[in-house]
């Protein structure tokens, strides 16, 4: 045998009018091209998006992470293992195939003599050739076993998609079929690297020569055929998101993900010259940005989004994230580009194109939503669903003046009284008999304890407040709070979609911080963290902010609190959506429990990047859509089934959508749920013996 130095074998062997081939290469790739012009130009009817044009050197990185790395394709076991195999296996047939093209084309094209797929380097992508193309044929059968065997309910089935799997696979066959006449017909050397086209090769002994050389050229072509198919067709199939999938990771939000797009309504309002001029969200077609378009060819309707939706678990008839992008994406193309007031053939005005509220789906229906991101936080193409949506309620509240009227009495109240809750002065009242201090305008303190409203007029909830205070007096700590001066942070008018409400009161609570000296903003609730930390900065307020969650863990890590009492229980802890997934903060509230003697950990079935939401999010703390199952109950129902008697969390929403489940589900006679300022009060402190600050 040769030394593996010299190692190669025949192209292009007994492959006649080669320039056929290179006619329906570009001929295939004319009509690529022609999609992808097709594709681009719908991206481009969007509006402006200039934020997505800037940081290209972090966005060259995401983009390697997510595509390289296939980071956020394998947070789904099964379908990552075989997306997977295909993907890097096919890559690697790709370069094989380059690496070929280049040596064959400088021969017979320049008359250069590279010999570059000789040796070592032949020896290397032969091999690897060979075993991926096993791993995709492997692939497309896991992919196929899903799809038609295991049938799961989130995954939609087309003949489109089953035509993609026969494409890939034929292409797959097809090779490895004409491999294995070569080697029965010509013979080769180096067989031995390439078992796959060895085997294929017995079946064909005996072929006598004319008769193996015209099976061979047959399935070349075939092969060809159906390899420039495939690039022909990438823009027409769910091929497409070869382009648009990393598209959209390159340009994807690189801000945090609970900063919402902030429209400045003051300076639009000075400059909208009337009604018409005004506009606030998205009500038409032709309002969607070149992002918002590419997000929904970007889908491929994976059902990921679905398999974590708390709305789609409650109720599989109505709202899905999937649906939801693939409704706008429909309507989108049904309207053209859906300006409004498009001309007629004859010149004049024709009928203003619809709503797509109305149009796409029903008044109800982005209502449903609780803007919890696990739509998001799984998503293999980034697709952006709830900052869409959210858009979309923006122009229900403010310009259609649509709300749900249990939504709407909470905005109301939000209005008159500062808070969605009650009057202001039962929040001065409570906070005098806390016996805390008040800090004033020019004072200072270390750290700022800004309650939160929940925890503040809720009476059952006001122990979360009462249980910090007495800890962070118990570790020294020099704080104090707003008093009379602390009103809603508006994220309830945010997600709700009354951004002029929202972007007023940030403006208050920004200055009336900003005239307070402070080290720490502390937070109990995650949905003021998530204002104060990333929402205010918008409007002038960078502060330091930390969650409860982070200081209590800090304080035991330091050794200023330590957990000395503790009853044998198995713990759960509930992750609220506001505080993981919006801030990825997963790990500080479970070594808080772990601290406590005698303390059990479980998970529930959802958790860490893919817990359940409570069912209060997305404004749903104030209204209830009777569509389907409780939210609450299924969240709840998961900690019974992890045999937790506890359920620990860090958000009073929570706390209180849990708790409410409980009493529904009979449930509160053997579980209890708490938050982890109490949790750990109580194992370093006896009942009864509470003095001081937050004592009363």
């Amino acid at each position: 045998m040769e030394p593996i130095s010299e190692a190669t074998r025949p192209l292009m062997w007994n492959v006649s009018h080669v320039w056929v081939m290179y006619v329906m290469f570009f001929v295939a790739v004319a009509i690529c091209a022609w999609g992808v012009g097709r594709k681009v130009h719908f991206w481009r009817q969007g509006k402006r998006d200039d934020e997505r044009l800037r940081d290209w050197g972090v966005r060259f990185r995401i983009l390697m992470r997510e595509i390289l790395g296939q980071r956020q394709v394998r947070n789904s076991l099964f379908p990552g293992i075989f997306h997977s195999a295909i993907f890097y296996s096919f890559a690697v047939l790709v370069i094989t195939t380059m690496i070929i093209m280049a040596q064959y084309d400088a021969d017979h094209l320049l008359g250069l003599r590279l010999e570059i797929f000789r040796g070592f380097v032949y020896v290397f992508f032969t091999v690897a050739s060979e075993l991926a193309g096993i791993l995709i044929l492997a692939g497309i059968a896991m992919a196929g076993y899903r799809r038609y065997l295991a049938k799961p309910e989130t995954v939609p089935n087309t003949v489109s998609d089953g035509l993609v799997l026969a494409l890939l696979a034929g292409i797959v066959v097809t090779g490895y079929l004409a491999e294995g006449v070569r080697i029965a017909v010509h013979g080769d050397p180096w067989k031995m690297l390439t078992p796959a086209g060895w085997g294929i090769g017995a079946l064909f002994a005996g072929t006598g020569e004319a008769a193996g050389r015209t099976i061979h050229a047959s399935l070349w072509w075939a092969h060809t055929f159906l390899a420039m198919s495939w690039i022909a067709l990438i823009p027409f199939t769910k091929f497409v998101h070869l382009l648009s999938l990393p598209a959209n990771i390159f340009f994807s939000k690189l801000e945090p993900r609970g900063a919402l797009r902030r429209v400045d309504i003051e300076k639009l309002m000075e400059s909208a010259d009337g009604e018409a001029d005004f506009k606030i969200g998205i009500q038409k077609a032709d309002e969607f940005t070149w992002k918002q378009r590419l997000d929904f060819d970007a889908c491929v309707s994976c059902g990921r989004c679905e398999e974590v939706c708390p709305t789609y678990m409650s109720n599989k008839e109505y709202f899905t994230p999937r649906q939801f992008i693939a409704h706008l994406k429909q309507t989108v193309c049904e309207l053209g580009n859906g300006a409004s007031g498009r001309k007629s053939n004859g010149g004049s005005k024709a009928a203003e194109a619809p709503d797509l509220v109305g149009k796409a789906f029903d008044e109800e229906y982005i209502w449903h939503c609780r803007t919890c991101t696990a739509c998001m936080e799984v998503c293999p193409a980034l697709v952006e669903h709830v900052d869409t949506l959210l858009e979309l309620r923006r122009n229900e509240v403010l310009i259609q003046g649509r709300i749900p009227a249990d939504a709407g009495r909470a905005i109301k109240c939000l209005e008159t009284h500062g808070n969605p809750f009650g009057p202001q002065a039962d929040r001065v009242d409570w906070i005098a008999h806390m016996n805390v201090r008040v800090v004033g305008a020019g004072e200072k303190v270390d750290v700022l304890y800004w309650i939160g409203c929940c925890a503040t007029f809720d009476p059952q909830k006001q122990k979360i407040a009462k249980d910090l205070c007495r800890l962070m007096d118990k570790c020294g700590i020099d704080f104090g709070v707003l008093g009379g001066d602390e009103r809603c942070c508006g994220d309830p008018a945010r997600v709700i979609g009354h951004e002029m409400l929202f972007q007023q009161i940030a403006k208050e609570q920004v200055a009336i911080l900003k005239r307070r000296e402070f080290k720490v903003l502390l937070t109990s609730c995650p949905h003021c963290y998530n204002v104060l930390k990333h929402e205010y900065r918008q409007f002038g307020g960078d502060f330091e902010v930390a969650h409860h969650s982070e200081f209590l863990h800090e304080m035991l890590w330091l050794g200023t609190l330590t957990p000395k009492l503790g009853a044998p229980r198995k713990y759960v802890y509930h992750d609220p959506c506001y505080l993981g997934r919006y801030q990825k903060i997963y790990d500080s509230p479970r070594e808080v429990i772990k601290a406590i003697p005698h303390a059990q950990m479980v998970e529930m079935k959802n958790h860490h990047e893919k817990s359940l939401c409570c069912g209060g999010g997305g404004g749903h703390y104030w209204m209830d859509l009777k569509k389907g199952k409780r939210i609450n109950n299924i969240r709840v129902q998961q900690a019974r089934d992890s045999g937790a008697d506890t359920i620990v969390t860090g958000c009073a929403y929570c706390l209180h959508m849990v708790q409410d489940s409980l009493k529904l589900l009979n449930c509160d006679d053997r579980m209890r749920v708490i938050d982890l300022a109490s949790l750990t009060l109580e194992s370093i402190e006896p009942p009864g013996k509470k003095t001081g600050v937050g004592s009363q």
